[in-house]
């Protein structure tokens, strides 16, 4: 940069390169927001989803909330617990990432200090009590809650993460002999791997059969996001019509992490008016940021799979056929049975009444060329 002045340049780092997009005294905060939980400002919708948790939850009714990765749900929690918390000056609510727990120990260790961290308790008393006794930590938001007459509400994110822990058999078992008992505690668990969820929370045999009530998160409308669109290009004085935001929406087939994400790089491409230009090269860009993970996925399969994957990608729906079969080189009918129900049970592919498509639109795309 020599010695021109810092503030005339505008660079944003994105996974290997780093880019310079626009030439500027001044920079402008763009509206659109990925990779974090989305603020109200960035917060689309949801009313009904967000009145429903609020009113399960407060009801004491556990909720396991499903649906693929990056819709939002994180984001969904957190805005109906806080509007709770606002409405309701006894509710205090803990949040616990399953996807970030690596053993039995850990768990109980986080559960404890999540639990006695949003009650405000001290910290020495609690955790002496709990160290030589999993089921006093399992007890631990009951025991809070009635002494502090609060509702205490439990959120694990990613909660099937749990279940590759070589001792969950064992943890499932407590967890639930513990919980289900509970009076001053309601229990939100939410995950993105719908196979898992679903046999951990509706399989007859599991311990947490019938804990609470399932909830399959819908995405947000096409309706409504393209006025966040157009009215989040104004607000920073650039300009992007209903057909574009209407694309934005098509390509990404209305999901949250995509849409926000694209709608990023279209509008550091974006001069004064969204175009061809700006439109494809934010579409480039956003496939090549998730290349290193859409390649990461596709390492881990078959190559049978992998083809299998190209084959619905290009709008192949007989899979079966001679001719379908023969292109892709698909194999014989029981490995194309195999890698269907492989690839379902990844979720990386949804089976709705036999009919495949991509769960992650953008990864489609990318496998398109």
């Amino acid at each position: 940069m020599g010695n021109l002045p810092l503030g005339n340049f505008l660079y944003i780092c994105t996974g290997f390169a780093t880019y310079k997009y626009i030439i500027m005294t001044k920079i402008v905060k763009s509206p659109f927001q990925f990779g974090t939980l989305a603020t109200k400002d960035n917060f689309i919708d949801r009313v009904e989803d967000r009145a429903l948790l609020k009113q399960l939850l407060s009801s004491h009714i556990n909720t396991m909330l499903v649906s693929p990765r990056r819709w939002g749900k994180s984001s969904l929690v957190k805005m109906a617990m806080d509007e709770l918390k606002a409405e309701d000056k006894s509710v205090r609510v803990c949040y616990i990432d399953g996807f970030s727990i690596g053993s039995e120990d850990e768990f109980y260790r986080v559960f404890a200090s999540q639990v006695i961290a949003c009650t405000s308790n001290k910290v020495e008393r609690w955790i002496s009590d709990a160290k030589s006794d999993k089921n006093t930590i399992l007890q631990l938001p009951e025991l809070l809650g009635k002494e502090k007459g609060l509702h205490i509400i439990v959120c694990i994110d990613e909660f099937q993460q749990l279940a590759n822990l070589p001792q969950y058999k064992d943890m499932e078992g407590k967890m639930r002999s513990a919980w289900q008992q509970q009076e001053h505690v309601s229990y939100c668990f939410y995950g993105s791997k719908r196979t898992m969820m679903l046999e951990i929370f509706n399989n007859s045999n599991s311990p947490f059969y019938r804990f609470g009530q399932v909830i399959f998160m819908d995405k947000i409308a096409k309706e409504d996001w393209i006025p966040f669109i157009t009215s989040s290009f104004e607000k920073t004085g650039k300009k992007c019509s209903a057909e574009y935001a209407s694309r934005i929406c098509d390509i990404v087939e209305c999901h949250s992490w995509y849409l926000q994400q694209l709608c990023y790089f279209i509008w550091s491409y974006t001069d004064d008016e969204v175009d061809e230009d700006s439109y494809n090269r934010g579409l480039r860009q956003t496939l090549n940021i998730n290349t290193p993970m859409f390649q990461n996925d596709t390492e881990n399969l078959s190559q049978s799979q992998i083809e299998m994957l190209r084959a619905i990608s290009n709008g192949e729906t007989k899979l079966s056929s001679e001719d379908v079969k023969r292109r892709y080189s698909l194999g014989n009918p029981n490995t194309i049975t195999k890698n269907k129900l492989a690839l379902v049970k990844r979720d990386i592919l949804d089976n709705d009444k036999g009919i495949l498509t991509f769960v992650d639109p953008l990864y489609r795309i990318w496998l398109k060329g």
